[in-house]
């Protein structure tokens, strides 16, 4: 039964006026259509419904019960989660919530972001400013969607045993897709009917999901959450990107503090979490070996993270080690990979020629070769480039940071070079800083910088022995390092270039250093 709505409807339209380009809540008639091929979702509020309403389809309100365990009088401890996410997996794309209880319809709204799927919905007038709430928070976060991001396959034979198996991976959040038949790219295949599942399989769902993880193991899991059982993950992305959509189906659905591992090397770019201050932070991400993780502060109803692949520089072998001359025509550095850096630490552009940094290695040295146009330069004066120069940051400087340790991300080596052939170099640990060595550190590097005044564009080369920044063995092709390469430009007010942007006013963020991969 549709509920009398005028209220609710005009607090809600007042609220808010579209959530994406294709939202409709009544009194907004701002609709537009999405750009070819990057699909939409659709939001209707009850009683204003879409021409096509007839074909949607009821489902259930999101919900958190307790279920009978295995045939005993007793519930089992963990809740059941009530998802549709099973649903839409299985390619329901227009669902009907039909009878939203009280307070759910934030929740509904969550859920069908999430599954990138419209909806109707139909909530209780008491839930007006709430739901206005959400759905305000969901028009600012809201982006074309990406793939969803799976390694399981399902073949579905359509039962609805198999419909609660589904949802039980939903609640495990084991990330799959349905498909016909057993796609080779995928790293698991379930067909019930084979000698890994039989039929009578199904019969547990908890035995099922439990069955899947197995086969599919922890270490390829696309996403984990540890320190709730009621949260359910989305994840979509396109290979250079990655969403992390959680829904919260608890009972006052204020998640504290959890920890998510997601598969693949990634640095946080955005996020949001609703019922959170606008000024909260990812805490502890670590990119640990082939995993990223982090943990998400408190938060109520939805969470979204949003991840990049980190920026990537290539790093050529030089068959020797060679002179410093900070000139790029040399033989060694015409040919060099390079990067470019045309952006501030908040990835803003800056206007004028990018910063360009090339790179070569031998098995005793990294090289790295700065060409900084400028407008003016903020020199220091009486330059001593045979000593150290403390803060040097407070001229034109170029930098890089670089570390080895992927476990300990806050561990790492500080060089830099001035147009002046100025230097400094510091060991840095942002986990321990009182006992960091900071300035006290040598790395024994070698500088040389070089002014072109003609061109308006200065030089900064370095010779870093790689046995200062590694403590691993000889240098290998392949091997990895964590980078991040800066440089500070002009008086005031300052540039602040950023090849990887740190999203803060700092550059130390070691979260969001790229990677030099030797070649």
């Amino acid at each position: 039964m549709t509920r009398p709505a005028t209220q609710l409807l005009l607090a809600i339209s007042c609220a808010i006026v579209a959530v994406t380009p294709d939202l409709k809540v009544q009194g907004s008639d701002t609709r537009s259509p999405a750009p070819s091929g990057q699909g939409s979702w659709k939001i209707y509020v009850s009683p204003a419904l879409p021409p096509d309403a007839s074909t949607y389809v009821d489902v259930p309100a999101p919900s958190l019960q307790p279920m009978p365990n295995d045939g005993y009088a007793q519930v089992t401890l963990a809740p059941w989660v009530q998802s549709n996410g099973w649903r839409f997996m299985r390619g329901l794309q227009k669902a009907r919530y039909a009878a939203i209880p009280r307070t759910v319809a934030p929740l509904a709204a969550a859920e069908a972001f999430a599954f990138n799927v419209d909806a109707i919905l139909n909530p209780d007038p008491a839930d007006a400013a709430d739901l206005g709430t959400m759905l305000e928070f969901l028009k600012v976060n809201a982006q074309p969607p990406m793939p969803p991001l799976a390694n399981i396959g399902i073949v579905d034979d359509g039962s609805p045993a198999m419909g609660e198996a589904l949802n039980m991976l939903i609640r495990r959040n084991l990330l799959y897709k349905v498909v016909k038949q057993p796609e080779r790219k995928l790293d698991l295949t379930v067909e019930v009917g084979t000698k890994d599942f039989p039929k009578e399989s199904l019969a547990n769902p908890s035995d099922f999901a439990a069955r899947v993880r197995e086969k599919l193991t922890d270490d390829k899991r696309l996403v984990r959450i540890f320190g709730a059982n009621t949260v359910v993950a989305r994840l979509t992305g396109d290979g250079t990107r990655a969403r992390l959509v959680l829904v919260a189906y608890g009972r006052n659905r204020t998640m504290q503090d959890i920890r998510v591992t997601v598969l693949g090397k990634y640095r946080p770019a955005a996020f949001a979490l609703y019922g959170a201050p606008a000024d909260t932070k990812l805490l502890d991400v670590i990119p640990a070996g082939q995993f990223t993780e982090f943990t998400i502060p408190r938060f109520n109803t939805v969470a979204i993270v949003d991840l990049q692949t980190p920026v990537r520089m290539t790093s050529a072998r030089a068959g020797r080690d060679f002179e410093l001359t900070a000139n790029p025509r040399a033989p060694e550095w015409r040919t060099a990979p390079r990067v470019q850096i045309g952006t501030d630490y908040f990835g803003k552009a800056i206007a004028g020629a990018p910063t360009t940094v090339r790179s070569r290695w031998t098995d005793k040295h990294l090289y790295l070769l700065y060409e900084c146009p400028y407008d003016e330069l903020n020199l220091r004066p009486n330059p001593n480039p045979a000593a150290e120069t403390p803060q040097l940051w407070n001229n034109d400087v170029a930098e890089v940071f670089v570390g080895w340790d992927f476990e300990h991300i806050g561990r790492y080596k500080e060089l830099q070079v001035s147009p002046q052939s100025e230097w400094v170099d510091l060991d840095i640990d942002r986990d321990n800083p009182r006992t960091q060595a900071g300035m006290r550190w040598n790395s024994g590097y070698s500088v040389k910088g070089r002014i072109d005044s003609a061109k308006k564009v200065w030089y900064g080369e370095m010779r870093i022995p790689f046995s200062a920044i590694d403590e691993r063995t000889t240098p290998l092709a392949g091997r990895e390092f964590r980078i991040g390469l800066y440089r500070i430009a002009g008086n005031e007010p300052r540039q602040f270039y950023a090849w990887s942007p740190t999203g803060q006013a700092n550059f130390h963020v070691p979260a969001a250093f790229g990677m030099l991969i030797l070649r």
